[in-house]
């Protein structure tokens, strides 16, 4: 058999002073996780502090980079601008020269301004009598409006009579229209029984013309043909044969 032996409890020396008091308590250490924490927090603020000062820093760029832009067009327009002006020159007029020009226009047209006062009594005058003639006028016109009233009714009478003459003008250019070349015109050599228009009595005439002028040519031969024949019964009528059967007188 073996023999088994209790567990003695062990015994911690307590080191301290000599008066018999405990020691004291050693101070806690921060533990690991809550410094990590902390760091992570530092690090994030961190890197926002860095992104706002790289956009502050992005945005100062940009604006210097755009008033340095301004800042060259306006120097490039200055610079035209004052070429402008240097080659004004002598044109310019100064302040005190465009003050006394306006001054001396403006004296003309005081002095023109001057005369209007009397012209307006002028005009006055001239109303007051042209406003008595109009009053008279206006009588007038009272007893011509009657007058008026009258002709207006004979106008009216007037243009029912002027409407019918109308409507027989136009009966009348429709007769002188079919009176003028009722058939057509005539044919080169005659006209028709029914062609009786104004129209057609020169074409007849010159158809007439040309047949008398066939008629005249006729008549021309037949007279130098009847002189011919003349001749020769004078001829014949003064023959010794005929005189011997007792010829009368021949004609010369």
């Amino acid at each position: 058999m073996t023999a088994t032996t209790a567990p003695r409890p062990r015994q911690y020396a307590i080191r301290g002073s000599g008066d018999g008091r405990a020691p004291a308590a050693a101070p806690a250490q921060p533990s690991s996780v809550g410094s990590v924490e902390q760091q992570t927090y530092l690090a994030r603020w961190l890197r926002v502090w860095i992104a706002l000062l790289s956009v502050v820093a992005l945005v100062v760029v940009v604006y210097l980079v755009a008033i340095t832009n301004s800042l060259a067009s306006i120097n490039t327009n200055l610079a035209i601008a004052d070429e402008a002006v240097g080659g004004a020159g002598g044109d310019t007029a100064t302040l005190p020269d465009q003050v006394e020009q306006i001054n001396n226009n403006l004296a003309a047209i005081d002095t023109a301004l001057a005369a209007i006062p009397g012209q307006a009594d002028v005009i006055i005058g001239e109303l007051s009598s042209i406003d008595a003639s109009l009053a008279s006028t206006d009588g007038s016109l009272v007893n011509t409006s009657a007058s008026l009233q009258a002709t207006s009714g004979q106008l009216v009478q007037t243009a029912d009579i002027l409407e019918t003459v109308l409507g027989q003008a136009g009966t009348i250019r429709g007769t002188l229209a079919a009176a003028d070349r009722p058939n057509g015109d005539c044919g080169p050599t005659s006209c028709g029984a029914d062609q009786l228009g104004v129209q057609n009595i020169h074409q007849r005439v010159a158809i007439a013309n040309d047949v008398l002028d066939l008629a005249k040519g006729d008549s021309t031969n037949i007279i130098a043909g009847l002189d011919v024949t003349n001749r020769h019964l004078a001829s014949i009528c003064t023959t010794t044969g005929v005189l011997r059967l007792g010829g009368g007188s021949c004609p010369s």
